[in-house]
């Protein structure tokens, strides 16, 4: 059979491709879909998008999952956590499908030439007081010329938004040969659930989306929810850490707090040393501390790198930090999640220059300890082209059947509120809340799972809000 590439090449409209499972990691299968780079404008440059299937599921019925982001990739997901994804039930009942959407993985990737540039980005700092002139200058540079190196090869990144990548799930359901599309989202994996079925409200089966964002937020607003977010869940987890026996902490939560700030502030100027052969700052605890707040189970290593850094120690620092990008032990990196994280956010939508002042002053109001650390919405998309061939959405279309929308109160990176909103938002949608901390709810908690599958089953769970935890 052609390749889907070579099929629309030769005439064939992309929803009438013919797609071909082949063998690929062991117990999986994958395939490809020819997708347009403009859907708006399907004439021009085409590209493939990566698949995967667990083998011996044909017979089972089509279930699209997207783990968030956005940069995280589908297919890794779904072979590196199959057996843990979700439950039996949901893996005996449906053919779970993961994809790489456009940018990502293995689906024409932004693809960064300087590893170095990326390193210093994401590790280091400018060596300046924070927000000094030179510290911004040196930032400024820095940012842009890792953009550069983000953009030297491959396709206009401008085209990576998260409109574009909508239009690719419905290639995919006319692929798959399914009349409506079925869906599992995590994360930024709801943003794109909730822009397909603005797009394609016909085509919407049943959407679970889990750790809700709101599409609706500008980039300011939602980065000063996040920051309120983490830092909600921060005191949650010293409160935790303070009513431990072993706790590096003593006193109140305000105590933690404080002792907390004075250690990233004093890491502005200083290093920790490490047992490998890198340093310790600031960029780095930041990372470690947002990496270990994603879930409850992590917060030991949490209180376990406090402890070492109090004595001068950043080694389980550095390694949270390294698991939240996604770093190789080697010295590389795993994945492109963050180029391409910033390449679609930055693709979507970035903070309008007339905002800067009102984003920087929420940011410091919604943190004490966090929000000095992301009042500069100047830098983020520094260097990074704006979207192109976007439409203004309608998510209040009627849908023949509403999503379930979870949110978890304790939830850091899409504080709750946010699913609040969504179900309010998307037509005939159920809210589902769960009581509890972490990202993300769904295949961590029984309750959560039977609504879950109940509703991807068939069942009517109503329009009352759901409960769990």
């Amino acid at each position: 059979m052609p390749s889907p590439i070579e099929q629309v090449q030769s005439g064939v409209d992309f929803s009438q491709q013919q797609i071909s499972w082949e063998a690929c990691d062991p117990g999986f299968e994958c395939s490809e879909v020819a997708v347009p780079l403009d859907h708006l404008n399907p004439d021009g440059q085409v590209f493939e998008l990566a698949l995967i299937r667990k083998a011996g599921t044909d017979n089972l019925s089509p279930l699209l999952i997207n783990p968030g982001g956005p940069g995280a990739s589908g297919v890794a997901y779904v072979r590196d956590s199959y057996e843990s994804l979700g439950t039996e039930k949901l893996r005996s009942n449906f053919q779970l499908i993961g994809f790489d959407p456009r940018g990502v993985g293995k689906s024409a990737p932004v693809t960064c030439s300087d590893m170095n540039l990326k390193d210093q980005v994401y590790y280091e700092e400018s060596g300046f007081p924070l927000g000094s002139d030179q510290d911004l200058e040196v930032s400024k540079d820095l940012l842009t010329r890792f953009a550069a190196s983000c953009q030297e090869s491959g396709f206009d990144v401008s085209y990576f938004n998260t409109q574009q990548a909508a239009r690719d799930m419905d290639v995919i359901r006319s692929a798959l040969g399914v009349e409506k599309l079925d869906y599992l989202g995590f994360s930024y994996g709801t943003e794109l659930g909730a822009t397909y079925i603005a797009l394609f409200p016909d085509r919407v089966g049943r959407f679970v989306l889990d750790g809700a964002v709101d599409p609706t937020l500008s980039s300011g607003e939602s980065t000063v929810n996040q920051v309120a977010g983490f830092d909600k869940a921060f005191s949650t987890y010293l409160a935790d850490c303070l009513a431990q026996d072993v706790c590096p902490f003593a006193g109140s939560v305000d105590d933690a707090l404080q002792r907390v700030d004075e250690l990233l502030i004093d890491l502005q100027k200083t290093k920790l040393a490490t047992q490998y052969d890198r340093e310790a700052g600031l960029t780095v605890a930041l990372y470690g501390i947002f990496a270990a707040l994603y879930s409850q189970a992590s917060w030991p290593y949490l209180t376990q790198a406090f402890e070492e850094a109090f004595q001068g120690d950043g080694s389980t620092l550095l390694l949270l930090a390294d698991f939240y990008n996604d770093k190789d032990p080697d010295g590389g990196y795993l994945s492109n999640i963050n180029e391409a994280n910033t390449a679609i956010n930055c693709a979507d939508e970035r903070v309008a220059p007339e905002d800067f002042a009102m984003v920087k002053q929420a940011a410091l109001e919604a943190s004490q300890i966090f929000g000095k650390y992301f009042a500069y919405p100047e830098l983020g998309c520094l260097g990074w082209p704006e979207g192109r061939s976007m439409v203004a959405l309608d998510y209040t279309v009627a849908l023949q059947v509403g999503p379930l929308v979870i949110g978890t109160t304790g939830d850091p990176a899409t504080p709750y509120q946010q699913a609040v909103s969504l179900a309010k938002l998307l037509s005939g949608a159920t809210l589902l809340t769960f009581k509890g901390e972490g990202h993300t709810a769904y295949g961590s908690d029984t309750c959560v799972n039977d609504y879950v599958e109940s509703y991807l089953l068939g069942e009517n769970l109503g329009s009352a809000e759901l409960i769990c935890g």
